[in-house]
């Protein structure tokens, strides 16, 4: 569950949802300067689908206990999180074996700084047995690649265009990942002063968020193309400017669901039971082309 604290209130998200808008923005994706990604149905599922081991956790509606709301994403257990990503990549590689093993690398890209440096590590919080169920998990899964790659590798192109394509495609999931963040946690309101911008990911361990320009991690506009840094914020209420600006057309629409409930202590069971009958509060975006 993504947890955002604003106005009173606990906004939150369930990760399907941010991975169903994940989904919707890989599929407008792609335009003169940014290629559209290949193959597109494995691309799009993987996006979609890329939190696919939340759906039951976030169906209990993990609980904090020592603050008595709901748990934020990024204060799971690293065990649990190990054990509901196994399951959720399990599921998706049963229907599509190359969008399960971009499943896979987005997994065990969160405990490697998303594949940034060898020793790199991601932002959960860690023992020393969380680091050893990350590295048994990470362990695991580049292994099981070996056979999967085989399988996903099926255009008629060189294995290095496969796996250069296929990384490519890993960067995109995870711009979609945090561009999908943003949509789900920032406020539709602009913020007083535009700053410069920074990264966007550190930010999300905080429940609370005021509107900033942030750039999205770096990104090639095809597989063999430069690198472009993708700069976004709320410049009109509800309005996100993009620059370079990387969808089919202008004016995209995203919607985003969210349950939103007081803030306040509850006990488990009466949290559960009070986002269980909240209907959902549907927040609508409006994607455009920055404008200087």
């Amino acid at each position: 569950m993504i947890v955002t604290r604003r106005d009173g209130a606990l906004h939150l998200v369930e990760q399907v949802e941010h991975g169903r808008v994940a989904g919707e923005l890989a599929a407008v994706w792609g335009n003169d300067r940014f290629e559209t990604p290949t193959p597109g149905s494995p691309v799009r599922t993987a996006a979609a689908r890329h939190d696919e081991g939340w759906r039951a956790w976030d169906a209990r509606v993990l609980f904090h206990e020592l603050e008595r709301r709901p748990l934020h994403f990024l204060e799971i257990d690293a065990t649990e999180h190990v054990r509901l990503y196994r399951q959720g990549i399990e599921r998706v590689a049963l229907g599509d074996v190359y969008a399960g093993v971009l499943v896979g690398m987005h997994w065990t890209g969160l405990y490697r700084g998303r594949w940034s440096a060898p020793d790199a590590r991601g932002r959960l919080n860690l023992g020393p047995e969380g680091r050893a169920a990350q590295d048994a998990a990470v362990d695991a899964e580049e292994r099981r690649w070996v056979t999967a790659k085989r399988l996903a590798w099926a255009a008629a192109e060189p294995r290095a265009a496969f796996e250069t394509r296929l990384w490519h495609n890993y960067e995109l999931l995870q711009l979609w990942d945090l561009l999908s963040l943003y949509l789900c946690v920032m406020p539709p309101q602009p913020g007083a002063e535009p700053r410069a911008a920074r990264p966007w990911g550190p930010q999300l361990a905080a429940l609370e968020h005021s509107a900033e320009d942030v750039l999205l991690p770096p990104v090639r506009t095809h597989p063999f193309g430069s690198v472009e840094r993708i700069t976004v914020g709320v410049r009109r209420p509800g309005v996100l400017w993009l620059d370079p600006y990387p969808f089919t057309r202008p004016g995209v629409t995203v919607d985003v669901l969210s349950a939103v409930v007081p803030d306040r202590t509850y006990r488990h069971a009466e949290l559960a039971a009070r986002v269980g009958r909240t209907p959902a509060t549907v927040r609508t975006w409006h994607l455009a082309p920055w404008t200087r």
